[in-house]
């Protein structure tokens, strides 16, 4: 065997220049990063001004700026966000970005709790996605694990997991017509507390998806409801035991506080919800095995071999109907 010849003089100068260029690409690089970490916390901070001019609240215990050299890592211990009446809070949360994909933030939380004047909402092991155009935030989705919600003293119980897409909100419209909030709310295996869950038709927890915007006013459930605002769901979906819908509506509060709307939706499942009515004493049997009938000649069949019947809903009196029949009491949202 033959050794390998040593470099020439020639080769070892051109080997040290292109050590020395990627040292110094390193180190622009390390500089670049740095100056674009400061950039990231100034432009949080001139952001934060901006909002406190607007009339918001914000504060945080510490922030830093991590991640190098692939990403830009903002971590904000104890950031609270507040204005009219509603706050968000966290007891950290890390916001990231990639070099090569400015147009996106990733978020993540422990934990993230949103309160306003009447409800309060907290959210575990979070994470969420930021969509940045043209510099400005178009779209917010958040998920999460075991999520809560409470509507002034009453828990009104828990979902393993929750999805929101915010495309839109605005909690200072005056006008009934503005959106303050726009986007899609997806709750998987709710359970609803026990006092809420003895007035409904199925003891099992249930998948929903509501899409649509709350237009007017959202400082308070009262001064929502005396502005005329209203929740306009242009897709409801419901999974609940037996039972399955898809349909739209319309809800607002009545005098009593208690909803009150219109929609239309198309069911599967009528016959065993039939039989819960019976057995809750919402309905007797022969009313039961005549419309079991009815519903059969007015029933399409579906591609998956069950059938299903459009019935319109009704939110009145403390009642919500499917069709004629009432299926759950509504109680007052406040007092």
């Amino acid at each position: 065997m033959t050794a390998d010849p040593p470099l020439t003089v020639r080769g070892r100068r051109l080997l040290s220049r292109i050590v020395i260029a990627i040292a110094v690409a390193a180190a622009l690089g390390a500089v670049g990063w740095h100056l674009l970490a400061r950039q990231i916390e100034g432009q949080l901070l001139a952001w934060a001004e901006l909002r406190r001019a607007e009339g918001y609240s914000l504060a945080w215990q510490s922030l830093s700026v991590t991640g190098f050299p692939t990403s830009f890592v903002l971590t904000i211990a104890q950031p609270r966000l507040a204005k009219d009446g509603w706050s968000g809070e966290a007891s950290a949360l890390h916001a990231t970005w990639l070099p090569w994909r400015m147009d996106r933030i990733d978020l993540s939380a422990l934990r993230l709790a949103v309160t306003g004047p009447d409800t309060a909402v907290s959210v575990e092991k979070v994470s969420g996605i930021i969509t940045i155009e043209n510099g400005l935030a178009t779209q917010l989705i958040v998920d999460g694990n075991a999520a809560a919600a409470r509507l002034l003293t009453d828990d009104l119980g828990r979902a393993e997991r929750a999805r929101m897409v915010i495309d839109r909100f605005d909690p200072a419209t005056k006008d009934w017509q503005g959106e303050s909030l726009a986007g899609k709310l997806t709750l998987w295996q709710a359970q609803p507390a026990p006092p809420f869950a003895a007035q409904l038709l199925f003891p099992d927890p249930f998948d929903l998806e509501l899409e649509g915007a709350i237009k007017g006013p959202i400082a308070s459930l009262a001064g929502w409801r005396d502005a005329g605002g209203t929740a306009d769901f242009t897709r409801l979906q419901l999974a609940w035991g037996p039972l399955r819908l898809v349909g739209d509506a319309t809800l607002a509060l009545d005098a009593q506080m208690r909803p009150l709307g219109a929609g239309t939706a198309k069911l599967q499942g009528l016959a065993p919800v039939l039989d819960r009515l019976v057995a809750k004493g919402q309905i007797r049997a022969p009313e039961a095995s005549i419309a079991k009938i009815v519903l059969g000649l007015l029933a399409q069949p579906t591609a998956n071999g069950s059938l299903e019947v459009s019935v319109p809903l009704t939110a009145q009196d403390g009642k919500l109907f499917l069709g004629p029949v009432a299926v759950a009491t509504l109680k007052p949202l406040a007092p």
